[in-house]
């Protein structure tokens, strides 16, 4: 390694990284997750992210015309002079007629000794300008969609690390007289600092759908052991002092995810088992690369946890993708990890990035990010597997370790996207705060909002969607709409493509009216009224939201649908009032959660009679509408329409019950009828009334109360009176059929004294002229049963 890269990496070993800190302490850089964050800043303070690099070359045909199929990447490393010499036969498809022309991407100071297309015909490639990395083939002959050609690359060169560490020289954590070290980190557009491959261009957003299989041999000095991607096909002793690891994988890897590290390690390995499909059992190899100086007991077992963390990611994302192959992890001078497909380097023992790494293998692996924009479907996913891990790891207390986790891991900031603007800035690629944490959170509120089952369900309709290839953003977003059976858009729109996050300040206010409890719900977001943007609702965010309530009898939770920057919800609730916890388990990103003095909103309707949407045997002798406060009720407000049109009648209002009542002049005969209210409005805000029935301030509320939590809106419910020869099991006609009340009210009628609401026909229940006749009472019963007259 070199000068300040090599300070830099030996530093960040000793830093808090590993100890996996619970808050920003070393601000947007810090991560407890994989340490990019914390690398980029580091690397671009020492201005080892920038590449003076120069567009002036010609174009290049499309990333989409041709698809990599394999790659043979035969390389010998040189630490005493930092050089890596080797070739790449690189076999391609084309996908387009006409293909003229392949692009590979390889820095500009590696010499190119020879260029051989399918074996035979000598080629060259475009010159790069100085610091720059794109090569173009002119091809032997224009191929067509489906044709296979191959490209064989020779080179050599002394080796330049950019990005976080593309490709390092140094010692064993940069430490004098221990073992040479050197290893890659390619992520995220930096493989052609030391091997030739297809590649989006430097500071791009690029495309990382091109994956392919690898053959990948490394020649080093004898003492090392070289470790790579897959298997290990076999070990050859090129030369005296030499030593030659061939691993090979048939799984298509992206670019970025091939990678190498070659120094003196001490080699186990354990196995994981897991259930096969057809039953038995299966077995896989999970190899561990650690320097002997860190060969202690404990830190064996720290990375040995990642076995029961195979089997716990198991029932929620599916088996892991590289069953046939192995899971690997290997230590290497970088104080986080990084997660190669199969095999993941680490510099620390830290539980939380050894969860974090294997579960990129999932996502950023098996299903790659397309482009960096899209990076948080990586980081974002393996952020969140960190806290589902403390959620299902053996002893975990669950539910209250999975809040933690996610709380520890909670932004320290919102003001931007989650998804990346602006790829050609490293730093913000990987930046802790947006792509890590604040897409962990989108991740950890798509589960609250559609439920576990559901939200698994998503996750592994992603995988099988994609797995083998990669996605965008918007991708994701069509398998969970499919899913869920419902649009989600409006939920990524503010999350992924808006910025900020809301902050609540919320009161509430306990009442009784006709000895039902209730509560009065003031909520607002005062947040940046420019938020989320990016497609979704200006100024506020649209999410449901828990509210757990304690009373005299108990908790209970409802969920407000809250769709407005400002709102007002009423809540039937079950006892005396004493006390309320706005999203009391943390599903919703947010700044603030702020109790205060409720805010007064519109009246709502609380009750009616009948019922919305009842259906009645006999006739209402009129309609009864409950607010929930003091109102003044316009003349005409309530309004009957019935089969005939417009029902006359009168117009009353009990203030002390708050209940307005319209009292037909006409009976009411069989058919469908609605009722209308409007012109109400509060005695003590001059607010009208939040009338929208059914209401919609709940998440699967009920009819009433009624509203949306927002003043103004006409209540407007439907009843239909079915008519009979025989009366009906609601015998008090107060919409609930069959109760004690209906027995008591019938028997009540038997000895003389009928309810004035109840069945019209009284006593007589068969109709049959007769009155409280032992017929009438086995007919009551035959009904009550659910038989007929």
């Amino acid at each position: 390694m070199k000068g300040l890269a090599a300070a830099l990496l030996c530093a960040l070993a000793s830093t808090t990284l590993a100890q996996t800190p619970t808050t920003d302490d070393c601000g947007d850089a810090c991560h407890d997750g994989c340490g990019k964050a914390h690398m980029a800043r580091l690397r671009a303070d020492a201005g080892l992210l920038s590449e003076p690099w120069s567009h002036a070359y010609s174009p290049r045909e499309a990333l989409g015309d041709t698809d990599v199929l394999s790659y043979v990447l035969d390389i010998e490393v040189n630490p005493t002079n930092e050089t890596i010499t080797g070739s790449n036969l690189i076999t391609v498809k084309s996908l387009v007629n006409g293909l003229t022309q392949f692009t590979f991407v390889l820095r500009s100071q590696y010499t190119v000794s020879s260029i051989l297309l399918n074996s035979a015909t000598p080629a060259t490639a475009t010159t790069p300008a100085a610091n720059s990395y794109r090569r173009t083939i002119t091809l032997d002959r224009p191929y067509n969609a489906n044709e296979v050609f191959t490209v064989r690359i020779a080179y050599s060169g002394t080796a330049i690390s950019r990005g976080m560490g593309s490709i390092e020289f140094t010692t064993q954590n940069g430490t004098a007289g221990q073992p040479v070290m050197v290893a890659t980190l390619s992520e995220p557009y930096f493989a052609a600092t030391w091997w030739p491959c297809k590649d989006g261009d430097v500071f791009l957003a690029g495309d990382n759908t091109d994956k392919a299989t690898i053959d990948f041999s490394i020649t080093a000095p004898e003492a090392y052991r070289s470790v790579a991607n897959g298997v290990l096909a076999s070990v050859t002793t090129p030369a005296a002092g030499k030593r030659k690891y061939r691993w090979v994988s048939n799984y298509p890897t992206a670019t970025y995810l091939v990678a190498f590290a070659t120094t003196v390690y001490n080699t186990w390995t354990l196995n994981y088992s897991y259930p096969l499909s057809n039953g038995g059992t299966g077995s896989m190899p999970v190899e561990f690369n650690i320097y002997p100086s860190s060969d202690t007991p404990t830190n064996r077992a720290a990375w040995e946890r990642v076995v029961p963390m195979l089997a716990a990611f198991r029932p929620f994302y599916g088996e892991y993708p590289f069953v046939n192959e192995k899971y690997g992890i290997y230590e290497f001078n970088f104080s986080g990890g990084m997660e190669h497909q199969t095999n993941s380097g680490q510099g620390t023992f830290n539980e939380g990035v050894t969860a974090h790494e294997l579960a990129h293998q999932w996502w950023g692996d098996a299903v790659t990010c397309r482009t960096w924009s899209d990076i948080w479907l990586n980081e974002g996913f393996a952020t969140y597997s960190e806290a589902l891990w403390e959620e299902r790891k053996p002893g975990s207390s669950g539910a209250p370790a999975y809040r933690a986790a996610m709380n520890a891991r909670k932004p320290a900031n919102v003001g931007d996207s989650v998804y990346v603007t602006n790829v050609a800035d490293v730093n913000r690629i990987f930046s802790s705060t947006y792509t890590y944490r604040k897409g962990g959170w989108v991740v950890h509120m798509l589960r609250g909002l559609v439920g576990d089952e559901t939200f698994y369900d998503i996750m592994q309709g992603h995988r099988l969607a994609h797995e083998g290839t990669a996605a965008t953003t918007d991708d994701f977003i069509a398998v969970a709409n499919s899913v869920a059976g419902q649009d989600l858009t409006w939920f990524f729109r503010q999350w992924v493509y808006g910025i900020g996050a809301p902050a609540y300040a919320y009161g509430v206010q306990p009442f009784t009216v006709a000895g039902q409890n209730y509560a009065r719900v003031s909520l607002r977001q005062t947040q940046n009224a420019a938020w989320p943007g990016a497609g979704a609702p200006a100024g506020y965010f649209a999410m449901p939201l828990d509210l757990r309530v304690e009373t005299s009898t108990g908790s209970q939770t409802v969920k407000l649908n809250n769709n407005a920057r400002t709102q007002n919800f009423v809540i039937p609730i079950n006892g005396a009032y004493t006390d309320a916890a706005l999203d009391p388990l943390d599903w919703v990103l947010n700044t603030a959660k702020t109790a205060e003095s409720h805010q007064n909103g519109p009246p709502v309707v609380l009750t009616t009679s009948p019922a919305p949407s009842a259906t009645l045997i006999a006739a209402p002798t009129s309609v009864q509408v409950t607010f929930s406060e003091a109102v003044t009720v316009a003349p005409g407000a309530i309004t009957l329409t019935g089969p005939g049109g417009t029902i006359p009648g009168s117009q009353t209002y009990t203030a002390g019950t708050f209940t307005a009542t319209f009292t037909p002049t006409q009976p009411l005969t069989p058919g469908d009828y609605t009722v209308s209210v409007s012109g109400v409005t509060s005695n003590l805000t001059g607010l009208t009334l939040d009338g929208d029935i059914p209401g919609t301030m709940l998440v699967n509320q009920p009819a009433l109360p009624s509203g949306n939590g927002v003043a103004g809106g006409p209540a407007s419910f439907t009843f239909s009176i079915q008519g009979s020869t025989c009366g009906t099991a609601d015998f008090n006609n107060d919409g609930d059929i069959g109760t004690d009340q209906d027995i008591e009210a019938f028997f009540a009628c038997l000895g003389g004294n009928c309810c004035p609401g109840c069945y019209t026909g009284g006593a007589d229940f068969n109709a049959d002229g007769d009155t409280g006749t032992d017929q009438d009472i086995e007919s009551f019963f035959r009904v009550l049963g659910g038989g007929n007259c």
